[in-house]
């Protein structure tokens, strides 16, 4: 079988104030376990042949590594790294192989060692051009050093880059938030742009201030700023494909296109999650790894010399019918191309147009539609695609819960 590889670094110089992922800030590391070691990049490539050799993979579709903060792996480790996933199954020839980075790692010897390696796409977290938004929740970056690291991706980098985007940050103004969409036009390398709406996560440091009034959040602000990116974006030439996905023509994200569609992919690290599926049985086995490094290292270690996968320390779910059904549709209306009727035929047995409610004119679809939220289209095969359109995908949540 193919599959997809995500790998997780879960490390940071320091967490952000919104961030309510698995990663560890420097100051939170205690002991050579903690650390940002070669064991934990070891680790990673035995838990990579461990999967390789047990669910018998035989090629890597895509690869994505993600974080915490990737970038802040040596050379060496980058090389170690790639060199271990490939022992485990080959890259494949014309796989998108995507790196996240923080702007003030991009340096032309961090840069040099993506392309050795063979990764051919970055993904940068921008957030914000506005010094005082960035501040605001202890983002570790500046206008100017994102600035620098767009000059020096310009100059020594050859391949694709992607740019997040955060909606709604405490202290970003109107001008300054549509002034950053500037630099689409001043790099045109940058071909695949992510844009979100802060999201304040309880418990998160953001959380807390906003709990005890010592920032000022607006979510109805933050709406509004998404919307005007969002028409921003589409006037610069990127198309929205996915609810938070923006891209130039042929650019999308395809190993997240592969969560989307509900293909194969294998999660490495400590937090990180893989889902492999089978639709003969309409079944699929989900895994999340241990949100402990130590507990990560001492479970692969094991697995990897007794051979014996079991001995993995991870969260495993089988998945019935029932989930993988509405799962399939949730990701589907996700993305502005929508579902299709022969896709889901294929994979549950089953009328698509009778599970959202597209037969008759008093069904949910039927009504989304005739309030101008949803389309339906017709290929010259005669298949039929289902879509939210661009208002009606803003209210995705809503059409989720009435479709359960």
């Amino acid at each position: 079988m193919k599959a997809s590889l995500y790998i997780h670094i879960p490390f940071c110089k320091k967490k952000c104030d919104y961030c309510d992922f698995f990663s560890i800030g420097e100051s939170d590391r205690r002991g050579k376990n903690n650390d940002l070691s070669d064991s934990y990049i070891e680790a990673l490539a035995k838990e990579a042949k461990i999967y390789a050799d047990y669910y018998k993979i035989s090629e890597w579709k895509t690869v994505y590594v993600g974080g915490g903060t990737p970038s802040l792996l040596s050379p060496s480790q980058i090389a170690a790294l790639f060199s271990g996933i490939k022992k485990s199954a080959p890259i494949a020839e014309n796989a998108e192989v995507t790196f996240e980075m923080n702007p003030d790692d991009a340096g032309e010897e961090f840069l040099s060692s993506c392309e050795k390696a063979g990764i051919n796409r970055l993904s940068m977290g921008v957030q914000a051009l506005d010094d005082r938004a960035l501040s605001s929740v202890h983002r570790g970056s500046s206008v100017q050093i994102i600035l620098n690291a767009l000059e020096s991706i310009k100059n020594h980098w050859k391949g694709r880059l992607s740019v997040d985007f955060i909606a709604g940050l405490p202290g970003h103004t109107w001008k300054s938030f549509e002034n950053q969409f500037e630099i689409l036009r001043q790099y045109p390398n940058i071909d695949h742009v992510s844009l979100y709406t802060l999201t304040v996560e309880e418990n998160t440091p953001l959380w807390k201030k906003i709990e005890e009034g010592k920032i000022s959040f607006s979510y109805e602000k933050a709406d509004k700023m998404w919307l005007k990116g969002r028409n921003i974006l589409e006037k610069l030439g990127y198309f929205q494909y996915e609810v938070s996905n923006f891209a130039k023509k042929g650019c999308e994200a395809r190993h997240n296109s592969a969560y989307w569609k509900q293909e194969d992919y294998v999660g490495l690290g400590a937090g990180a999650s893989g889902s492999l599926y089978d639709f003969e049985k309409k079944s699929a086995l989900r895994w999340t790894d241990f949100l402990s490094i130590p507990a990560y290292l001492a479970g692969v270690d094991e697995a990897f010399s007794l051979g014996e996968i079991s001995c993995l320390k991870r969260n495993v779910e089988n998945l019935d019918e029932k989930t993988l059904e509405f799962e399939f549709l949730m990701l589907g209306f996700r993305q502005l191309c929508g579902v299709r009727e022969s896709d889901f035929n294929k994979r549950f047995g089953k009328s698509l147009a009778g599970r959202i409610g597209a037969e008759n004119s008093e069904g949910l679809f039927s009504q989304w539609k005739k309030n101008r939220l949803a389309v339906e289209k017709k290929s010259p095969d005669g298949d039929r695609t289902y879509a939210l359109n661009r208002r009606g995908i803003l209210l995705l949540n809503r059409f989720l819960e009435e479709l359960i």
